[in-house]
């Protein structure tokens, strides 16, 4: 004890004065560090040492610590901050289950917004709400000032209209399908509204040269990949974004074929087109699509808090699910995007979800393993659900075994459904949880969106990724403005024979285009040469 006092009065008033006008706070701090590691183990020897300290620190030194703390303890309110936010979200080490009934709790009952007085419109006016004509202006300025830059001296300055021209010329060859770009301009083949309508050569030129930005204005901090089509989506999702939500929505995700050279180019195996840029969607069960989100790897538009909660998948749904503002709509998506934590959070917000699982995703619920399932009749089924009763589990054997995960309904009422049976030889009725119903019933939108593309795709053979991504958008914009059409048509009271089939409308919208007017006489107009 002696031996520490005596040290102590080493250190004078006016030597931490000194100290701390001089802003040797480092000093202090290995001061203070040095007489911890001299303390004993001894309680009342510390306090002494402690009393003694207090007497001898003059007012300053207080001030100085008294800051110190505060900002530890700053400090340490950011990290409890960045630990609430992780916490938001059960860990998986914390999730544990049990076998019982899943029973919801929360109101599932989904009230309809109210339908709009429909105004018959004309088949180009659906289209022209997703492609106004703004980007028609913006692809003429752009095209103009490429072809400058490229230096090409034969390129005549284009205008609005021949974008038009070259735009519905490229629909109308997703209907027609010729197995060459040039024989729609081919004599024998007499297609007036390619004869009559824009010369071959100013077709090829024209397409060769399409732009919506100029490359010079390119911002240094750009992240995005399709910054060059950026303008032409964000035309297209902002026309979804303003639809009405139905009931039944789904998340999944369409290829957009290609397999030129691109950084973000996709391969999945088992897709009708494996190669090509992925853009994950969401649509209705109808088809139509009210959000989408183009993949680009890290630069894609996720927040980074759930992007690291929830990983990539389960991000993107989340990220989608913004556009849900009313409670009780179902969202259903696959194993690629199910995680418990998605399902949790979802649930928070009163949006009714339910996916095939993957289990190894769930931190080891005790269901019944393939071999058991196997050794049951065809249709059983085992059940989990979390101690807080959020998400349950559904192990069904068909089949083969599929797990189900659910925030809103497990096994439920049971139905049953027709199977064939290779072994008997004959049709079997199989009990089928209500779970796996209601997926079924309202997972395949983006497939039927998917579908409608590629029944009148235009098929372009080009390296560029560019040309190949603005002939989709312009695809997909037909697509959801028929299906909109085509309800705003069942709301009116037509009837279904006086309604265009997707074919009659995509060629309807491709000849106003051509044409160079949104009218209904389909007359063909000479091109002025």
């Amino acid at each position: 004890m002696a031996e520490r006092l005596q040290r102590g009065k080493k250190y004078k008033v006016e030597d931490f004065l000194e100290r701390l006008v001089n802003g040797e706070l480092s000093e202090l701090d290995s001061l203070n560090s040095g007489n911890e590691e001299d303390e004993t183990s001894s309680e009342i020897g510390g306090t002494e040492r402690d009393s003694e300290e207090v007497t001898c620190m003059p007012e300053e030194l207080d001030v100085a610590n008294e800051i110190e703390l505060e900002e530890k303890d700053s400090v340490v309110t950011e990290e409890d901050r960045g630990r609430q936010e992780e916490m938001t979200v059960t860990r998986k080490e914390e999730i544990k289950w049990r076998h019982r009934p899943f029973n919801t709790i929360m109101d599932t009952s989904f009230e309809n917004p109210p339908i709009q007085e429909a105004h018959p419109m004309r088949p180009y006016e659906f289209f022209k709400q997703y492609i106004p004509d703004e980007i028609f202006n913006l692809m003429a300025d752009n095209t103009n000032v490429y072809a400058l830059q490229s230096g090409t001296l034969s390129f005549q300055p284009t205008s609005p209209g021949e974008i038009r021209t070259v735009i519905g010329l490229h629909l109308a060859m997703g209907v027609l399908k010729m197995p060459r770009v040039s024989m729609y301009w081919e004599a024998g083949m007499d297609i007036g509204i390619f004869q009559n309508t824009m010369p071959r050569d100013r077709f090829f030129q024209l397409r060769s040269h399409l732009h919506l930005v100029n490359n010079l204005e390119k911002p240094a901090d750009n992240n995005d990949v399709f910054y060059k089509v950026r303008p032409l989506y964000d035309a297209i999702r902002s026309r979804c974004l303003e639809l009405p939500l139905e009931e039944n929505l789904c998340v999944d995700e369409q290829m957009v074929p290609f397999r030129g050279t691109l950084s973000v180019k996709q391969f999945i195996k088992g897709k009708p087109h494996p190669w090509g840029v992925k853009i994950y969607f969401l649509c209705g069960k109808s088809g139509m699509a009210y959000d989408f989100l183009l993949h680009q790897g890290t630069n894609m538009e996720l927040s980074q808090e759930h992007r690291k909660q929830l990983g990539l998948g389960a991000g993107v749904v989340y990220h989608l699910s913004q556009r849900i503002t009313e409670a009780n709509h179902k969202l259903y998506f696959d194993n690629y995007f199910t995680m418990y934590n998605l399902l949790e959070l979802l649930a928070e917000r009163k949006i009714h979800a339910a996916g095939t699982a993957r289990v190894f995703r769930f931190a080891r619920p005790p269901l019944q393993s393939d071999k058991e399932m196997a050794k049951k009749p065809r249709g059983s089924c085992d059940e989990v659900v979390s101690l807080d009763g959020k998400v349950a589990l559904v192990k069904w054997y068909d089949n083969r075994p599929v797990v189900m995960a659910s925030n809103i309904v497990g096994v439920g009422r049971m139905n049953e459904v027709q199977r064939w049976d290779k072994k008997k030889a004959q049709f079997l009725m199989v009990s089928r949880p209500e779970v796996v119903k209601l997926y079924n019933e309202a997972m395949g939108g983006v497939d039927l969106l998917n579908q409608l593309v590629s029944l009148y795709r235009t098929e372009i053979r080009s390296k560029k990724w560019t040309l190949r991504m603005i002939t989709h958008a312009f695809d997909m914009a037909v697509v959801n403005s028929w299906l909109e059409y085509r309800l705003d048509a069942k709301r009116a009271n037509i009837q279904t024979k006086d309604i265009q089939d997707l074919l009659h409308f995509k060629m309807n919208v491709a000849q106003c285009l051509a044409l160079g007017f949104p009218g209904d006489d389909l007359t063909a107009v000479p091109y002025p040469r």
